[in-house]
């Protein structure tokens, strides 16, 4: 049996997140998603999406100590880090809008939240009888442009146990219409559990 919820989104009691409406985002996310050309996976699975986005796990104050563009780039950059920040400011609700080419569910952050939240990684038996072969979930950040939206600025992750995950930052430039991922030219964060 799988389940699909879509469209459903708390930030609190009678409080609801904005949602992610913009198309640039949603093929950019596709991008980052979608498999390599040679990549085949042994067996097709279902993605099952965080549907409130989140920004990087950050361990510090410091605000740009992941995201620090070399001095050739930072005039270019900058705005587009500006523009990240604003976005993830706070959290956002995912739509039904991706063109990947597999099936995916869009799961609230409270119903996967709600896995872990009493039973810490215990919670991950719970979430895989509910979410058999899923390999896990996927989670993002709200997408930065820069003014032109010729550049695109994300944080994309995922989890799929106690010890089993990961997340960084991507950069993509658009260039004749299509998105391509690029490298952060400096100091950038990758995590790995």
């Amino acid at each position: 049996m799988v389940f699909v919820l879509v469209g459903f989104a708390w930030a609190g009691r009678g409080q609801t997140l904005p949602k992610v409406e913009d198309l640039d985002a949603y093929a950019v996310y596709a991008v980052v998603f979608l498999p390599e050309p040679d990549e085949k996976p042994a067996k097709p699975r279902r993605v099952v999406i965080r549907a409130g986005t989140s920004d990087y796990p950050r361990m510090t104050d410091e605000p740009d100590e992941c995201l620090k563009p070399d001095a050739a780039n930072e005039a270019t950059l900058r705005p587009l880090i500006d523009n990240y920040r604003d976005a993830n400011k706070k959290a956002s609700v995912l739509q039904r809008k991706f063109s990947f080419p597999f099936e995916y569910d869009l799961v609230p952050s409270e119903v996967i939240n709600g896995f872990f939240k009493s039973k810490g990684p215990g919670g991950w038996a719970d979430f895989y009888k509910r979410f058999p072969n899923s390999g896990g979930y996927v989670e993002m950040s709200a997408v930065g442009f820069n003014s032109d939206k010729t550049l695109a600025l994300l944080y994309a992750g995922h989890s799929c146990g106690g010890l089993c995950g990961g997340g960084s930052y991507h950069l993509l430039r658009k260039l004749d219409g299509k998105w391509t991922e690029i490298n952060w030219p400096g100091t950038t964060c990758t995590w790995v559990s």
